[in-house]
């Protein structure tokens, strides 16, 4: 069996660069609003499937952030969730190796918007690993910001 293509080695260095800088000009913004969050989206989405770096950046931008904007929220768990389901092969499947890095960033994370990607990508996924479900749970009784709003609706 072939090893897959990183989709890294179809992009230019300029194409790189730009969803790179775009990355970079919503961290550094002071609002997230609608408008940055459909600019991004573009920007990204022009080209091939997200990457790694890309994704780290994003949960990076979830960290910096520090306003509540719904259109982010759904951009960032879509944008994530879509990545480690749907953008790689085997299509549906939650690996080992992408569900210890999914937990590893919601960790460092600890928002709404992140354990809403755990519980997406759990309810989403066709396999994971057996730990990931109780996972996480335990995440969810730790009494995390926003949990027990989200619970409730």
């Amino acid at each position: 069996m072939e090893p897959a293509v990183s989709s890294n080695a179809f992009r230019t260095p300029e194409e790189m660069d730009y969803r790179r800088a775009a990355l970079v000009a919503i961290e550094r913004l002071k609002e997230l609003n609608a408008q940055a969050v459909r600019r991004l989206r573009y920007d990204l989405f022009r080209g091939d499937a997200l990457t790694r770096d890309e994704a780290d950046a994003l949960f990076d931008i979830e960290r910096a952030i520090s306003m509540d904007c719904p259109d982010w929220s759904e951009f960032f768990i879509d944008t994530i969730v879509d990545y480690l389901l749907w953008q790689q092969r085997p299509s549906g499947v939650l690996n080992e190796a992408k569900a210890e890095w999914l937990i590893a960033q919601v960790d460092r994370t600890k928002t709404l918007p992140a354990f809403a990607i755990l519980v997406a990508a759990l309810q989403e996924a066709e396999r994971v690993p057996g730990w990931f479900a109780a996972a996480v749970r335990g995440r969810a009784v730790k009494g995390w910001a926003g949990v027990e709003i989200a619970r409730a609706a």
